[in-house]
């Protein structure tokens, strides 16, 4: 076996502005994303660990639907990544990797599956059956082109869904670069964010996973430089850290949330009182409130107006800037670090 522990962080949006639909049926859209996680917020990165079975018997006993089963139902106490554990279950059940017999045997016992990933999921509930997570979409991904071992992906959800902090799509592209790892593809930079935007519009983002300009459907990453927003980001990195609070029993869907917001013209690029994003952002933290604006709160703010009470208390509470972020429903507040 061989494996990577990685821990998929967030984002938030700085901004979002909304625009009419494109052609292609996509709103435009133009933002800033800015990475979070531990070192700058109260966010508890997810753990993703991607286990590689280089054997057909590791295969058959990690694939196994029994093998499943005893990882879910045993207080998740099973790791894919605790070689100990995969000899404790060869041992149990008297298997014996050297016999071709036995492994054959094992498997029409067991039932084992066919699939070539097994998820498990632990820690906040992740919608949807495990087969139709993310990451088992981005192993898929690679699969089909590079036809990959079999493998075990084990996911500790900590990074709620239905948030706007695109943790789904950090899992997902933290499989794309644990694979990438594993069974050295040697995939450029490049190639990885033209994966990640198979899976969804915001992913590519956590392939470099810094502050960006976001345009386009979310697929069109600028970096942010200049002299002036440069300063501005090391004001942000080393003068304030984010705290960001989120509803359980606000989920927001995003395309109930696209249905909602008042889209702007594509016009009102051209005149003022628009100014960019990349502009608004160099100015101090302490005059954003009411001029970074996302578009997606008034709409959703009308649908669940207890959000309305949790950002006036980030306010009260000293914040020097407070929005939601995504389609909602997190809300974050810039909170300055020596206060």
């Amino acid at each position: 076996m061989k494996q990577v522990t990685l821990y998929p962080g967030a984002k938030i949006n700085i901004g979002l502005y909304v625009f009419e639909k494109r052609a292609d049926n996509f709103h435009e859209i133009e933002s800033i994303f800015y990475p979070v996680g531990a070192d700058n917020s109260n966010l508890t990165p997810d753990k993703l660990t991607v286990t590689i079975l280089q054997t057909p018997q590791e295969a058959s006993l990690f694939l196994s639907d029994e093998t499943a089963s005893t990882a879910q139902n045993q207080d998740q106490n099973f790791h894919p990544e605790d070689e100990t554990a995969f000899i404790a279950q060869n041992q149990d059940r008297n298997f014996h990797p050297e016999d071709e017999t036995a492994s054959t045997a094992q498997n029409q016992d067991s039932g084992s599956c066919p699939e070539k990933v097994r998820m498990i999921e632990t820690g906040l509930e992740y919608p949807g059956k495990p087969e139709d997570n993310i990451c088992v979409k981005a192993y898929n991904l690679l699969d089909a082109d590079f036809d990959l071992p079999p493998a075990v992906i084990s996911l500790e959800k900590h990074l709620p869904t239905g948030a706007g902090l695109g943790g789904g799509s950090s899992d997902g592209v933290c499989t794309l670069r644990a694979l990438n790892e594993l069974c050295d593809l040697h995939l450029t930079e490049a190639q990885l964010m033209s994966y990640a935007a198979k899976l969804g519009s915001d992913c590519p983002f956590f392939v470099r996973n810094e502050p960006m300009l976001v345009t386009g459907r979310g697929e069109i990453l600028t970096p942010l430089t200049g002299a002036a927003i440069s300063k501005a980001l090391k004001n942000l990195r080393e003068n304030y850290t984010f705290q960001i609070i989120f509803s359980p029993d606000c989920f927001v869907s995003t395309k109930k949330a696209y249905s909602i917001v008042p889209k702007r013209s594509k016009k009102d690029k051209l005149q003022a009182p628009y100014i960019p994003m990349t502009e608004l952002v160099t100015e101090p933290v302490e005059t954003w409130q009411g001029r970074i604006v996302n578009d997606f709160e008034a709409p959703v703010f009308n649908e669940f107006p207890q959000l309305q009470k949790v950002k006036d208390s980030l306010i009260e509470t000293g914040a020097a800037y407070v929005s939601m972020t995504g389609s909602g429903s997190a809300i974050f507040g810039l909170f300055p670090i020596n206060d």
